[in-house]
């Protein structure tokens, strides 16, 4: 079996949501958050996740009537508490308890995805036009509240997993945050995705047999009063690539 680390960058999925309420330790935080970084204006949060540590690809080669494949599996785990971690520190620093100029808290805006629809975080991996994705295996679970439920969807024309991660129970921030919080400081609330692949070996010379790559993305909306479709969040995660050799 030959593992393979990633120079990705992946969701939650997820990323990274990044307008929202707890109570996280300092030295909790240091210790376990995901690597995050987030600049803000006074209505907005922009921001980048790194989970490049907690992604793997792994596999082996195989011999099936007379023919040799390469069979892998690409995917990742990580705790909410550390996934949200460092988006919860950005909103406890800039905007919690905070008013807009109408005097509305902006903890007590409701989550919306753009079309004021349940507000969503997504994560996609695209795998070279020759691999072959075992759509009947993909795995995504969670055991945790602030991720209500976990959708893949494979599509043939660009060979690509698009992962959807439904945020809490399309909450306000301030709520959403509230579920984060009851986990926080705890194991056992996992978010984890898995896709099985194969790949023909056609040239028994070739060592480099194609590139996997991920990315990530959540941006939530502002609907209401004087707010048609702002957003208000964007994150996204860096870029990842997967280099699958033999």
């Amino acid at each position: 079996m030959k593992r393979l680390r990633s120079t990705f960058t992946l969701v939650s999925l997820v990323m990274s949501f990044a307008l929202v309420c707890t109570l996280l330790p300092a030295k909790a935080w240091a210790s376990t958050a995901v690597p995050s970084s987030f600049t803000s204006s006074s209505t907005s949060i922009t921001g980048t996740i790194d989970l490049s540590a907690y992604t793997t690809s792994s596999g082996q080669e195989v011999t099936r009537d007379g023919k040799t494949y390469y069979e892998g599996n690409v995917g990742g785990s990580v705790e909410a508490g550390d996934l949200f971690a460092g988006a919860y520190q950005k909103y406890e620093s800039t905007f919690a308890g905070k008013k807009d100029l109408r005097g509305k808290k902006y903890e007590n805006i409701v989550m919306f995805s753009k079309g004021q629809k349940f507000p969503v975080a997504t994560y996609k991996v695209t795998f070279p036009s020759n691999f072959v994705v075992d759509s009947s295996a993909i795995s995504a679970t969670e055991n945790t509240n602030t991720i209500s439920k976990i959708v893949p969807d494979y599509d043939p024309a660009t060979n690509s997993v698009t992962f959807t991660m439904y945020l809490g129970n399309w909450n306000d921030y301030k709520g959403f945050f509230d579920l984060y919080t009851a986990e926080q400081g705890t194991t056992g609330h996992a978010i984890s995705i898995n896709i099985p692949y194969s790949v023909e070996v056609t040239n028994t010379s070739t060592q480099n047999l194609g590139t996997i790559t991920a990315s990530g993305e959540c941006a939530l909306y502002k609907y209401g009063f004087l707010a048609f479709g702002t957003r208000m969040v964007n994150v996204t995660t860096t870029p990842l690539t997967f280099v699958v050799t033999r």
